[in-house]
């Protein structure tokens, strides 16, 4: 639990636009630090991979949440796998944002909050589709009765200053 707390704050450290090339300590030491948590969850999921064994029911991937460390751990790979060979990896980045729902793993209330959520989500359709419905004409009716009234106003007159 305590890596799960240590991974969201250096997540919430990292600036995408200032830590590109990582040449000053702090971004270094983040780095570090990132490299460390993910050697950690990777020998966790070694372990219990080897204790459980990895197909079956009994077995590591058959949890779901298991399954969602492994996909976690995979991406990690990936990613430190292709940081040398000049490929983009912002997208494969984003998937570092999901490190923290291992917590959801940990803490079994949490688990049980998340479960029946994800089972009411199929009850939910009814609902989704008369909000797109209600949204949808009252787009129509906007459209209908503000067409063109705000055209030419997005610009700059003579008299604004800099």
């Amino acid at each position: 639990m305590l890596a799960i707390l240590l991974n969201c704050v250096t997540l919430g450290m990292f600036q995408p636009c200032d830590d590109v090339h990582c040449l000053n300590n702090r971004c270094s030491f983040l780095q570090a630090l990132d490299d460390g948590i993910f050697a950690f969850f990777a020998v966790e999921m070694l372990v219990k991979m080897v204790a459980l064994g990895v197909l079956g029911q009994k077995g590591y991937l058959g949890d779901t949440w298991n399954r969602l460390d492994f996909f976690i751990v995979v991406v990690g790979m990936l990613e430190y796998s292709l940081d040398g060979h000049n490929v983009s990896l912002s997208a494969i980045r984003t998937v570092r944002v999901l490190r923290p729902l291992r917590a959801i793993n940990r803490v079994p209330s949490m688990r049980i909050l998340v479960t029946l959520l994800l089972d009411t989500l199929p009850m939910l359709g009814n609902v989704l589709a008369l909000c797109f419905f209600v949204f949808f004409i009252f787009g129509i009716v906007g459209v209908q009765l503000w067409a063109g009234l705000l055209r030419n106003r997005c610009f700059m007159g003579e008299d604004f200053r800099t």
